[in-house]
């Protein structure tokens, strides 16, 4: 027993002499005697040029040292400083073998850091270059560590009470790219700082962009933990807060903050993000997500929701100008979630469903992570695309005048038909496969029920598989392929209508009250290029058609026949009463596409008494057509007396003609043709002419055959008389 308290004595006595000797050191020895001795030692061993230009001072509990007003320059800038550093280190960690950090305060730091034309910062050139030999040594000698001797782990011993860093400034240029930021007004505080445990930090912050400009107010506070080996790091309690203003906001006031927690394991290569809030202005997305595999194919597992929010509203907060749409009331209803999942190094949304509006869509979509292969396959209620489309310009006299002189009055002006439809480049970079059904779609007033959209794509190859649908009480089947591999894409496309009520879709389309009755067609096409104007010009193809039981509208065929049979007879029309339209049992006839003109030769319908026949073209780059139908005459076509029909007019053909432009009054479309009519009686009055013609041949034969038989007649009498 006295023998340990011999040695506790002499312990005691050894901790108190060492405390004596410090206490000693630190009243004998003035640390701005060695000032000069430090900067030079910085001259000599960095490019730095060291200025100690404040008072060094000791502190006795806890054990530390306090340094003010430091600067260094680097090649004769200014290249950091600082008001004050303060580090202390607990004396009893030191007694114990053990140091322990007490405080660690920094105040008024500010560093310059610049990147030069050449790629290269200056903060590489603060160490002088070593010479070859010592770099060789340099990068085989094996670093130190301090590992657990059982488990072989790397461990730090790292404890510290208290660190402040307060009024720092940090400055970065660029002089490649001429960006520069600035970081100031940077304070960071935490406690109890020990590896393994919860600790709490804070940090606040200003960060000012140059292009474009950009004001940034931050602040975090979380409580951190780091593992003993540095490999393993959790967030707890995440708060941040977030105030921006700048260009991309038109000067105003932006706010954002995320809250929640993760954690990361770089051994296990393991992540995870648990009730993560992020939200920006009135953009709310939550998410939480584990991550296994660090590497190119990672395993994801998760759920990730936006909140409902209006996109009208966002914009007017980021002070962006607002998305100009026929409807005001779009895009004021958005909202999103799903689960995440990873498949064959696909990353896959289950449970995928996007609400904008009115419209819903579910299903699944999918992005390879090798490959960037794109898939989905979606069902939704329904979607009126016009809601979201900008409105009509409003037209007056003056605009109209203007754009006529623009165009020559007589084409139409080419507008953002010469833009390029399609980002080439993207295209050839797209892997597809899309399913996309609809209950109802509204596209360009078109109505379309039971839509199915299946598209895929490789290389620069696209293809529509299939585009149908059911139209007016009708159907429809489209496919089309685009291949995009040069400049010049090339286009292909097969249609089919059956069934289809055309009035309604015509009206709706393209605001043409021109023939109703049900459309069956039968179409294929191909072009190239990649505009409006390109593809019509380029486009070539065909087509045939039939309309069944069906009405030319708003033009009454009928009453322009009469008309020529009247001027015929020379006389006039009594009845008003003809009605609105023309009806017919069958029309028929086939197209050829041959540079943006649809050309028909062969259109034939049955109407009343008339047989309608008719070839023209359809100019679908000017937007008119030039018909010329011939009302041939077969039968009684009216009970007006002015309109009947005898030999004379059976099978005359009265001509009809009609041109226009698809913007014009469809009732002004089609008109009797006058020019036409007058080659019509020209004909007539010759064909009246040979037959007068003939009826005088028929006649003089006549007379000249009764004439011979009645000098037969004679001669047979003189002869019958001079026998006896």
């Amino acid at each position: 027993m006295r023998l340990l308290r011999n040695i506790l004595i002499v312990i005691v006595a050894l901790i108190l002499l060492l405390i004596a000797a410090i206490g000693v050191a630190m009243v004998v020895i003035d640390p701005n005697d060695y000032k000069g001795h430090i900067e030079q030692a910085a001259a000599d061993n960095t490019n730095l040029e060291l200025e100690l230009a404040g008072d060094i001072g000791w502190s006795f509990i806890p054990l530390g040292i306090e340094v003010n007003e430091v600067s260094a320059r680097l090649e004769g800038d200014e290249f950091a400083a600082m008001e004050q550093l303060v580090a202390s280190v607990d004396l009893w960690s030191l007694i114990m073998m053990s140091p322990s950090v007490h405080t660690f305060t920094l105040d008024g730091l500010n560093a310059n850091l610049v990147k030069g034309k050449d790629g290269t910062g200056n903060w590489q050139r603060i160490m002088p270059e070593a010479p070859e030999a010592e770099e060789a040594t340099e990068t085989t000698t094996p670093e130190a560590t301090l590992a657990d001797e059982e488990t072989g782990e790397e461990l730090i011993q790292f404890n510290v009470q208290q660190i402040r860093i307060s009024n720092a400034r940090v400055s970065y240029e660029d002089r490649q790219t001429g960006q520069s930021f600035l970081l100031e007004n940077a304070t960071l505080e935490a406690d109890d700082i020990a590896l393994g445990q919860d600790f709490p930090l804070d940090i606040a912050f200003t960060v000012g962009l140059s292009e474009p400009e950009l004001h940034l107010d931050g602040s975090l506070s979380m409580q951190l933990n780091a593992s003993g080996n540095l490999q393993a790091f959790s967030v707890n309690d995440l708060d941040g807060q977030f105030n921006m203003t700048g260009e991309p906001f038109n000067g105003k006031t932006t706010t954002a903050s995320i809250t929640g927690s993760a954690s990361a394991d770089l051994d296990d290569e393991t992540a995870s993000v648990s009730d993560l809030v992020a939200s920006f202005e009135n953009l709310e997305l939550t998410t939480n997500l584990d991550i296994q595999g660090f590497g190119d194919t990672p395993d994801i597992s998760g759920d990730l929701a936006i909140a409902e929010f209006s996109a009208v509203e966002l914009l007017e907060h980021l002070g962006q100008p607002a998305i100009e749409t026929e409807d005001e009331d779009v895009l004021k209803r958005i909202a999103m979630n799903t689960n995440i999942g990873t498949e064959q190094q696909t990353v896959q949304l289950q449970n995928f469903t996007l609400r904008m509006d009115d419209t819903e869509l579910k299903g699944t979509a999918g992005y390879g992570l090798d490959g960037g292969a794109i898939s989905a396959d979606l069902q939704g209620n329904s979607l009126n695309l016009d809601r979201y489309l900008p409105p009509e310009p409003e037209e007056d006299g003056e605009a109209t005048a203007a754009t006529e002189t623009d165009t020559g009055g007589d084409e139409p002006a080419a507008g953002n038909r010469d833009n390029e439809l399609l980002p080439l480049e993207t295209l050839r970079a797209l892997t597809l496969d899309i399913r996309l059904g609809l209950d109802q779609l509204i596209a360009k007033n078109l109505t379309i029920n039971d839509i199915l959209i299946r598209a895929t794509g490789d290389e620069g190859q696209l293809s529509l598989d299939e585009v149908s649908g059911k139209l007016y009480e009708g159907d429809f089947e489209l496919t089309a392929g685009i291949d995009a591999r040069t400049d010049n894409p090339q286009w292909r496309f097969t249609e089919r209508l059956s069934g289809v009520k055309s009035q309604p879709l015509l009206v709706d389309l393209i605001e043409l009250d021109l023939i109703s009755g049900r459309v069956n067609v039968n179409a294929e096409g191909r072009s190239t290029g990649n505009s409006v104007n390109a593809l019509l010009e380029n486009s070539g193809g065909k087509a045939d058609f039939n309309i069944e039981e069906g009405a030319l509208e708003n033009t009454n065929l009928t009453r322009m026949a009469c008309q020529g049979i009247s001027r015929i007879h020379g006389e006039s029309l009594e009845n008003d009463d003809w009605g609105e339209s023309t009806p017919f049992n069958d029309m028929s006839g086939n197209f050829t596409i041959d540079s943006g003109r649809l050309r028909n030769d062969n259109l034939t319908a049955d109407v009343a008494g008339i047989r309608l026949e008719g070839d023209g073209v359809v100019d679908l780059i000017q937007s008119n057509l030039d018909y010329r139908l011939g009302l041939r005459i077969v039968g009684e076509i009216h009970r007006d007396q002015a309109c009947r029909v005898n030999e004379r007019i059976q099978n005359v053909v009265i001509p009809v003609r009609c041109e226009g432009a698809f913007s014009d009054d469809p009732g002004g479309l089609c008109g009797f043709d006058s020019a036409r009519f007058s080659e019509v009686l020209k004909s007539m009055g010759e064909a009246e002419i040979e037959r007068k013609r003939q009826e005088v041949e028929e006649k003089a034969e006549k007379e000249i055959k009764r004439g011979e038989e009645k000098l037969k007649d004679k001669a047979k009498e003189k002869l019958e008389g001079l026998f006896n």
